[in-house]
């Protein structure tokens, strides 16, 4: 199960990947980095592109969160329980 959240972070890259976030005064370091992908969304609507992430937190909990590559903006999009 998962919830879907649109919720923005702050992020720490190591060699250009997530290397952990901070997200409601919780630091949260990123074990691995499970899958990586591009949606380009509605391109033709002007939506922006954003680089997926699906990682593995220390304390094993499962977040995907994105960057928009127009904005630089970090976001949880969604928690794995």
């Amino acid at each position: 199960m998962s919830r879907v959240l649109e919720s923005p972070i702050e992020v720490k890259l190591k060699e250009g990947e997530p290397a952990g976030f901070a997200w409601r005064g919780t630091y949260y370091a990123v074990k691995e980095v499970l899958d990586c992908w591009k949606d380009a969304g509605c391109w033709w609507q002007g939506e922006n592109t954003k680089i997926f992430y699906r990682v593995m937190t220390g304390q094993g909990s499962i977040f995907e969160i994105y960057r928009d590559t127009r904005q630089g903006a970090w976001f949880i999009y969604k928690i794995y329980d």
